[in-house]
């Protein structure tokens, strides 16, 4: 979190009596309720204080061990059941492709990688890649199935019910933590949002998610064997939104992720606005809705 966030401020002042008042709770939904008072305030910008603690930095949260505590790159989540063939079928693919490009030259040709997004966007998606190469180490922990991306494939019916037909948005709130950054500037001639909404402007300011990369199998992953990739803010094209997708096929996502990791590659597909438009609106209006977190 950037300490010229001004989001920091508001973590100093009220993080610790929140977290006093739920005390069961974690790190991320403490967080999170400190961003309702945030963007419930007329006034934003706090007098600078060193009072207080910074233990939203320090504090733990139930969700950490399948996302902060983890060596891989990415966190994918299944958040469909009820094709148990096709699922496997993805995991098969996800491994191949996984070995596929630990196995290929470590120098990566820059045209070829937009080449490869052209032709997704073209067909039904595209993928997202992690970096960690070392599939030595065979886990009997079906959730690791794969070095580069973790996989959240609970079996338990209330775990499952959690995830079912999970948000973008919900998802960033259950897997990385809160922040607050200052929004894309609109081009000239282009008027702010209306009514605003914190993950694309809201008074200038954005609603963005820190952590690790999040893609997610669907229901319609059954048929096309893509997952949605999540981004963590807007891109800089204003107009879009924190928590905007797109769709990656299975056999590119490792080499997508890794380069995301790296810094090697950023999605903005050329400025053009090609993020998923319905998945948009659903995740614009969790976010004002009262009382969903």
């Amino acid at each position: 979190m950037s300490s010229s966030s001004p989001f920091t401020q508001w973590l100093l002042i009220h993080y610790a009596s929140i977290k006093s008042q739920s005390p069961t709770e974690g790190r991320r939904r403490w967080k999170l309720w400190v961003a309702q008072k945030f963007w419930a305030a007329g006034e934003k910008t706090l007098s600078p204080t060193t009072a207080g603690n910074a233990d939203f930095h320090t504090d733990s949260d139930p969700f950490d061990e399948a996302s902060t505590h983890r060596q891989e790159l990415g966190v994918l989540l299944r958040t469909d059941f009820s094709d148990e063939a096709a699922w496997l079928a993805f995991c098969i693919r996800l491994e191949e492709g996984e070995k596929e490009f630990a196995a290929s030259p470590s120098e990566e040709d820059d045209t070829t990688m937009d080449d490869q997004l052209e032709a997704d966007r073209a067909g039904h998606g595209t993928a997202a890649t992690t970096t960690e190469e070392d599939d030595s180490d065979e886990s009997d922990d079906e959730n690791s199935l794969s070095a580069i991306f973790y996989i959240v494939n609970p079996s338990l019916p209330q775990e499952r019910a959690l995830l079912t037909n999970i948000s973008n948005l919900a998802a960033l709130r259950l897997f990385n933590d809160v922040d607050v950054r200052q929004a894309p500037i609109p081009p000239p001639d282009t008027k702010r949002i209306r009514p605003p909404n914190r993950l694309v402007d809201s008074g200038g300011q954005q609603e963005v998610y820190v952590g690790k990369n999040l893609w997610i199998y669907d229901a319609k992953s059954n048929s096309d064997q893509c997952v949605r990739v999540v981004s963590q803010t807007s891109s800089d094209m204003y107009g879009t939104a924190t928590a905007d997708s797109w769709r990656a096929r299975v056999s590119h996502i490792c080499e997508l992720q890794v380069n995301l990791s790296s810094g090697a590659m950023k999605i903005d597909f050329g400025g053009l606005d090609r993020w998923d438009y319905a998945e948009r609106q659903r995740n614009m209006q969790e976010a004002e809705a009262p009382g969903v977190l």
